[in-house]
């Protein structure tokens, strides 16, 4: 208290100074209309700054939380939608029929390890054996084509990504349908190869490539990327430089997909085929 005392007679006079000011300040502001609606207008914006400021902090860091259900939400729509388009195809068949023509199922998951400066990169994903993920599962993001599930553990599993040298996707160019190999050559992970494409097809700069739906994994239709130039391979063959969908340097949400009806598949065409 003492000290407090000794600051205020040690600095009263700028004290008196100050509150002489506020008091004039206030005066001039309550007795004057002019000066009374500028002072108005400009205390109005700063607090508005300074509220659109704490609002602004506070949405920073509820972000990660709203995106999280962004994701799920994504996820449930997507499973909806799946639903919708059996009904659609079989309007005319019972509801038990319907639901088991559903093809695909939706799982979200995060990203919790990646590399992307190897020839041989993977991701680790936070959802394994019982969250229902198994191998040979399709990973998106909502920008396009992640890689596939090749291992997996009770609560984690192991992504083979577009970039990897080991990965192999079936794909096609979505405007006239013309399909061939997706394949990384392990040196910029901006960008993958589309091998097998005969010359004679027109193919232009920003061109989409999807994926086939030849596989058992992916379904037909996901985005991949945009093709970033041509050129002739062989004599009956081009090669396709393709700017891929998703930034591996900046996933973090993604969804697995699991093919209902891929088991079957595989054991059909494994009765049949033989080398």
């Amino acid at each position: 208290m003492k000290e407090i005392i000794r600051l205020i007679l040690k600095y009263h006079f700028t004290i008196i100074f100050i509150l002489l000011e506020v008091l004039c300040f206030s005066l001039i502001v309550n007795n004057n209309d002019y000066q009374r609606v500028v002072f108005s207008q400009y205390s109005s914006s700063v607090f508005n700054y300074i509220s659109s400021v704490v609002t602004e902090t506070e949405n920073y860091f509820w972000l990660a939380e709203r995106n999280e259900n962004l994701v799920k939400e994504n996820v449930a729509l997507k499973n909806r939608l799946e639903i919708l388009n059996s009904k659609k195809d079989s309007s005319e068949v019972k509801s038990f029929i319907l639901d088991s023509c559903i093809l695909y199922n939706y799982v979200d998951a995060k990203v919790v390890n990646a590399t992307f400066n190897r020839t041989k990169n993977y991701l680790t994903l936070n959802r394994g054996g019982q969250d229902g993920v198994r191998k040979e599962m399709a990973v998106c993001s909502p920008e396009g084509v992640v890689g596939l599930i090749q291992d997996t553990s009770e609560h984690y599993s192991f992504v083979i990504p577009l970039i990897n040298v080991n990965s192999r996707v079936s794909a096609k160019i979505k405007k006239n349908g013309y399909y061939g190999s997706l394949q990384w050559d392990g040196s910029d992970y901006r960008y993958s190869n589309l091998n097998d494409i005969p010359y004679h097809v027109e193919i232009s700069p920003g061109d989409t490539v999807v994926t086939s739906g030849f596989s058992s994994i992916f379904p037909e239709g996901l985005l991949i990327g945009f093709v970033e130039s041509t050129t002739r391979e062989t004599a009956n063959f081009l090669a396709i430089k393709v700017r891929l969908a998703v930034d591996f340097k900046k996933l973090y949400h993604v969804y697995i997909v699991n093919d209902y009806w891929k088991d079957e598949k595989k054991r059909l065409e494994g009765n049949n085929y033989h080398e």
